[in-house]
């Protein structure tokens, strides 16, 4: 049961109201306009007025953020990334017009070295934008990913597909991720566990 001050009988937390975020309100807004095709006062008042609606109504979970970003190695990041995309993506169209059997895929658990939910995700996105690769899940608690990868039939092929992506979790750890390297290091994982 919950007293009228916002404590709970048994000791549970306050439920204190949250500050509103402007820069959200700024970035609702802004898409708000866009869609509307037009800034008039009016458009934009709404704009305003919907975006401060839409975050008390549904407010978003505080998200903190412990990032640091190393330039070199998020150049490193996008341009290999980049480059995974131009060579897969050449050798998914010549999967299609090749002659000969089907092509034939394998779903595959991977487990990731972060425990961060949103470098996790990132890098569940840049494996799912290279041809060839389809995301099926992501589970952040245990830090499994799990794929569906085009033409791989034998282990080897497998273990191929497992190194690479493991490969862009490293560089995005090393990106943005200030544990990389503790996190990297299997020897420290496994002191961890």
């Amino acid at each position: 049961m919950s007293t009228g001050t916002g404590t709970s009988t048994n000791g549970a937390r306050r439920h204190t109201p949250r500050r509103l975020s402007w820069w959200s309100v700024f970035w609702l807004t802004a898409v708000w306009v866009l869609l509307w095709g037009s800034h008039s006062a009016v458009v934009v008042a709404g704009g305003v007025l919907t975006a401060v609606l839409v975050l008390v109504v549904f407010p978003l979970p505080r998200v903190r953020v412990r990032l640091r970003l190393r330039p070199w190695a998020f150049v490193v990041l996008v341009a290999r990334f980049l480059a995974d995309v131009l060579v897969a993506s050449f050798q998914v169209a010549w999967l299609t017009v090749r002659p000969g059997p089907p092509v034939r895929g394998v779903v595959m658990d991977l487990e990731l070295a972060g425990d961060d939910e949103l470098l996790q995700t990132i890098t569940a996105e840049m494996t799912a934008l290279v041809p060839g690769t389809v995301v099926v899940d992501l589970e952040p608690s245990t830090r499994l990913l799990t794929l569906h990868a085009l033409d791989v039939s034998t282990p080897r092929e497998a273990k191929a597909v497992r190194r690479r992506v493991l490969g862009q979790e490293a560089r995005v750890l090393r990106a943005f991720d200030p544990r990389a390297e503790e996190l990297l290091d299997p020897r420290r994982r496994k002191e961890a566990r």
